[in-house]
């Protein structure tokens, strides 16, 4: 009930002010902090994300993120990015992400090309990606002001550099692995908020989600794991898993926190109009408010319930995973370390060629079950930590790592 009564906080009408105001400062360009503050630019902009996440509540520890930024690729001088942070601490360290990218590019209109070291053309970047940011804004709002007090830090970021190559996301992810932070998921969103295609086909019920390989990695747990409560709590809004890390030739910023390590997800709109992204058209009111109110609804979902459940049981007994064939030898005999609050647990098993989760058992406290007579060698295992009030984990899949082999030259003729 109280997640289900967080999702009906979300308001469609809040996320329009919001990118009323944001698609108001002109462009949002990475490297227009040049310009210094003003009217326009990314500077103000920054500040308008990071005032009104001060404002949603004394709990939310906004704050901004800055890298002093040497001329690279698209960025052509030294520029100080920055960004912007809500963090709402939990009763544990572990991290749960929401992000979008507020900064924005935009075609020339005298070439009809990208012309990456300047930025006084329009570029209000309404869904690409405006639509993420406001989206992570009101979620900020929504879980801020519900009351609940959640086990994981929520952190919910406004992430700058996007366009230049995933510069802060990349920046932001090294420094947290580096400092040893644990980061259990990232629901990054990137427009995700136009329903009509630019084919002209409307699509307002599914979304996508794109995750990393393989097929058992801790993303695509994330994935099976937002299908799977989207269901329950959204259940008129379908999750179209992609099994590619992004679209086609192109990229987000979860990919910056799957290169260091992090579980992490792209949240795309189901029918994308070209027309409106990197554009001058990509204003306002293209976005559908309602469409992104629900995937917004979707997102919320799996977070609060990924938030309230205590951490995946961790399976690695030094040389891979703790699943072996039991006493009899043909048996699956799974082990596990015993998860922080967890008052039961969830065995998950499919077929090897498979990719998803065909049967469950719900088993009590311990740390140690056998399935009798079920080869480990056909199916492939997974285990999911319950909480008290009946919240579940990620899964943690029982995959051995690959192999490692000596070269043949390496051992002589």
């Amino acid at each position: 009930p109280r997640i289900a009564e967080l999702l009906g906080e979300v308001s469609p009408d809040r996320m329009r002010e919001y990118l009323e105001v944001l698609v108001g400062f002109e462009q949002r360009h990475t490297s227009s902090v040049l310009d210094g503050p003003g009217e326009t630019g990314i500077i103000p902009a920054r500040e308008y994300i990071l005032d009104t996440f001060r404002g949603f509540s004394p709990l939310l520890q906004a704050e901004l993120d800055c890298y002093e930024i040497r001329p690279v690729s698209r960025i052509r001088q030294e520029i100080e990015l920055c960004n912007v942070m809500a963090v709402l601490p939990g009763r544990s360290d572990r991290r749960i992400y929401v992000s979008g990218h507020y900064d924005t590019v935009a075609r020339r209109k005298d070439t009809g090309s990208f012309d990456w070291g300047r930025w006084d053309n329009p570029a209000p970047g309404a869904n690409d990606d405006g639509s993420g940011t406001v989206l992570t804004m009101e979620l900020a709002r929504v879980f801020a002001q519900s009351g609940i007090e959640f086990d994981a830090t929520l952190v919910f970021v406004a992430l700058a550099g996007e366009e230049e190559g995933l510069v802060g996301a990349s920046l932001h992810a090294q420094r947290a692995a580096e400092d040893g932070i644990r980061i259990d998921a990232v629901f990054n969103n990137d427009i995700i908020g136009n329903s009509m295609g630019g084919n002209g086909i409307v699509d307002g019920r599914s979304v996508r989600v794109f995750s990393e390989g393989p097929m058992d990695s801790m993303s695509r747990q994330m994935a099976r794991y937002i299908r799977r409560w989207a269901g329950r709590y959204v259940p008129g809004h379908e999750v179209r898993l992609i099994a590619r890390e992004d679209r086609f030739g192109r990229g987000g910023d979860h990919t910056a926190f799957n290169r260091m390590g992090f579980p992490g997800v792209r949240f795309s709109e189901s029918r994308e109009n070209y027309s409106r992204q990197h554009e001058a058209e990509d204003t306002w009111d293209g976005v559908d408010f309602d469409y992104l109110a629900r995937n917004a609804r979707v997102n919320a979902a799996a977070v609060a319930t990924l938030a309230l459940a205590p951490p995946a049981p961790e399976i690695d007994g030094g040389r891979g995973p703790m699943l072996g064939r039991g006493e009899s030898g043909y048996d699956a005999h799974l082990r596990w370390a015993e998860s922080p609050g967890a008052k039961g647990y969830r065995i998950v098993w499919r077929e090897a060629w498979t990719p998803e989760w065909e049967h469950e058992l719900r088993v009590g406290p311990g740390t140690e079950h056998v399935l009798p007579d079920i080869s480990i060698d056909d199916f492939i295992f997974g285990i999911a930590a319950i909480g008290p009030g009946g919240h579940e984990s990620l899964v943690n899949p029982y995959v051995r790592p690959p192999r490692s082999f000596t070269r043949v030259e390496e051992i002589g003729r």
